[in-house]
């Protein structure tokens, strides 16, 4: 998970700001304030907001293991995770498939998934991006790697790794927006899923499960995204990145704790993404603001 004289944490900043190797100085600020951050808000709340501490002695705990085994130990701290599966005959045991997910989280999502479906798909990957790699291990990823602007730098080896897998029979989980959806009104809003679930399913013949977990993050987490977005100028993807500082805490918080995981019926290769997403937002009613209410004319 780490290497020799690295500080995990620091690992995990890193990845998720794409701070290079070589900006200590900027990594050690934003530490700094991070650790701030947690301490003000653990006098005045009993809480803290990134969670640093927590988060650095649960690396240490899950230094060297990875894939399943990484599964297990994480699903198993705080008194252990219940994950509860429904529809789960709608994946098949065997054979090429991709599982087409909501991503109501983040971090938290494949650990979710992969409580549900590995007894059954021990060939599962996901389609992540590479600082999961670093974590998860490369048994469970397929790597996506980002600038610092988001966009995908390896489209061509990612589209051949899940063609890979594909082609093996294997099973591959996709977050089809690969987006963390915003809080509008008590709904997420998920981004539109992009076509490429649809097209890899298309050329290798592999049939899709929409799925849902039936999860959100915290309040702290939603409001952090908005008041950046609003400092930003009403950008909401600015506020999507500085709230991704939050993940590794949402993650944590949410171990001990009883979730659902949804599978829908089996659909056919290539089916278009607009499709899929409202399948899988309607596998939990009441979690996403409906698809078709969004683009019905207004009255006026």
């Amino acid at each position: 998970m780490k290497t020799r004289n690295s500080d995990p944490l620091d690992e995990l900043l890193r990845a998720r700001l794409r701070i290079p190797v070589g900006a200590n100085m900027r990594l050690k600020a934003l530490r700094w304030v991070m650790e701030a951050v947690d301490a003000v808000n653990r006098l005045t709340t009993g809480h803290a907001f990134f969670a640093l501490r927590e988060i650095e002695r649960m690396l240490i705990t899950l230094d060297g293991k990875t894939g399943t085994d990484l599964v297990d130990a994480l699903l198993g701290m705080k008194g252990g995770t219940q994950i509860t599966e429904h529809g789960l005959e709608n994946v098949p045991a065997t054979g090429a498939v991709v599982i087409g997910s909501t991503h109501p989280i983040g971090t938290f999502d494949f650990i979710a998934h992969a409580g549900a479906l590995l007894d059954k798909r021990s060939d599962l990957k996901v389609v992540a991006g590479r600082e999961s790699e670093r974590f998860l291990g490369s048994e469970l990823i397929v790597p996506v790697d980002l600038d610092r602007q988001d966009k995908v730098l390896t489209a061509r080896q990612t589209l051949n790794g899940m063609r890979d897998h594909l082609d093996d029979s294997g099973a591959l989980l996709v977050f089809g927006s690969g987006r963390v959806p915003r809080l509008e009104n008590g709904l997420l809003v998920e981004p539109p899923w992009r076509t490429g679930i649809t097209r890899i399913s298309a050329e290798c013949a592999a049939p899709i499960v929409p799925a849902s977990t039936a999860m959100r993050n915290s309040r702290h987490y939603y409001r952090t995204r908005r008041l950046a977005a609003l400092l930003s100028g009403g950008n909401d993807e600015f506020g999507r990145r500085v709230a991704s500082l939050r993940y590794a805490s949402e993650l944590f918080a949410k171990l001990g704790g009883s979730y659902d995981v949804h599978y829908g019926p089996i659909q056919p290769e290539g089916t278009a993404p607009d499709v899929l997403q409202e399948l899988a937002e309607g596998l939990v009613p009441g979690l996403y603001r409906s698809r078709s209410s969004e683009e019905r004319p207004s009255d006026s």
